[in-house]
């Protein structure tokens, strides 16, 4: 591995099982990261760390919802625990579903709001105070183009993340003194299992398409790369940002 812009770096990714996260975790782990792979879904989160493991890197995954304090102040311990530090923290689980503001029963607008935006929140609670005590670090919130205009039938998401927006500046204004950096990417049409459906639809993906400026949907390795520049040290000067990678989306 050719182990260059996060050589030493301890990186949680949570959202890490699948699409922008996986791939994130990867790409973290061949800068030289040693990577937590944080998620859900036991099967997926240790055939990531497995196969990081196999092309050289050092990675373990921590079996965690975002929605649950208990399960991220373990997360936190145990990080901390095993290499000592955290580094960099990037809050990539998200979650939605689509449904007008009118039809959708109280519990999706909670597991939406809980998922996308509660959870960021307890991860950087309990992250923040550990870079306080090590000297600092990078936060980096995956929000979305949908934080910045709205998508039809979609309130609870669009809130969530308009809300991770603003998060994401009051984390830099108030931790900014402990060297502590806070910024967000919004990504906008990438091919990843969330959106697999929208892209398996001829009509929806033309459309989609159509708001792309140089002609393509963007990938997972389009955000990690992203992330990677906003996690390493290349960055430093760069806090209270949100970051559109989104091809044009939000130019309009």
């Amino acid at each position: 591995m050719n182990a260059v812009r996060l050589k030493d770096k301890v990186a949680i990714v949570t959202g890490g099982t699948s699409g922008i996260g996986r791939e994130s975790c990867f790409l973290f782990a061949r800068e030289g990261a040693k990577v937590v792979v944080a998620g859900t879904n036991a099967q997926r989160g240790e055939a990531v760390a497995a196969a990081i493991a196999e092309e050289g890197g050092e990675a373990v995954f921590i079996q965690t919802d975002v929605t649950q304090e208990e399960q991220v102040i373990r997360m936190v311990n145990e990080t901390k625990r095993r290499y000592g530090k955290i580094d960099v923290l990037f809050n990539n689980a998200t979650w939605y579903n689509v449904i007008p503001a009118t039809e959708m029963p109280l519990e999706v607008w909670r597991r939406t709001i809980d998922t996308t935006l509660t959870g960021p929140f307890l991860c950087c609670k309990y992250v923040i105070k550990e870079m306080m005590k090590d000297g600092g670090g990078s936060i980096i919130n995956t929000s979305s183009v949908g934080g910045t205009v709205a998508f039809i039938a979609h309130p609870a998401y669009n809130a969530a993340k308009g809300g991770l927006n603003m998060l994401t500046k009051n984390l830099a204004l108030d931790y900014g003194k402990y060297q502590i950096r806070a910024n967000c990417i919004s990504p906008g049409i990438i091919e990843t299992p969330l959106t697999e459906n929208n892209l398996g639809d001829p009509e929806k993906y033309d459309r989609l398409l159509s708001r792309c400026f140089t002609g393509r949907i963007g990938t997972p390795e389009d955000v990690a790369s992203a992330a990677l520049f906003l996690a390493s040290d290349e960055s430093t000067f760069i806090t209270g940002t949100n970051l559109h990678v989104d091809n044009g989306w939000t130019a309009r």
